[in-house]
């Protein structure tokens, strides 16, 4: 299963990429599961603030993840 990843403001500076391809030998995959690979390749994500979409949806971390998604990491919006 291959996903695309992209990060967003403080997250993109925190992983010094805008978007990378992810692969995984399962055929679904939770985003907690992904969460916890991403925090322990990048461990200043673990103290920040964000919410995780699967095609341009916020989820929660029991949603499935299937191959081909979309997974942005989003830092809290200001508004205004």
């Amino acid at each position: 299963m291959t996903i695309t990843l992209k990060y967003f403001g403080l997250l993109a500076d925190i992983t010094q990429l805008k978007e990378e391809q992810f692969t995984f030998d399962e055929e679904t995959v939770l985003v907690s599961a992904l969460k916890s690979k991403i925090e322990s390749s990048y461990p200043k994500m673990q103290n920040t603030a964000y919410n995780i979409a699967v095609n341009q949806m916020i989820v929660d971390l029991q949603t499935k993840i299937k191959d081909q998604d979309l997974i942005a990491f989003l830092p809290p919006f200001a508004g205004g």
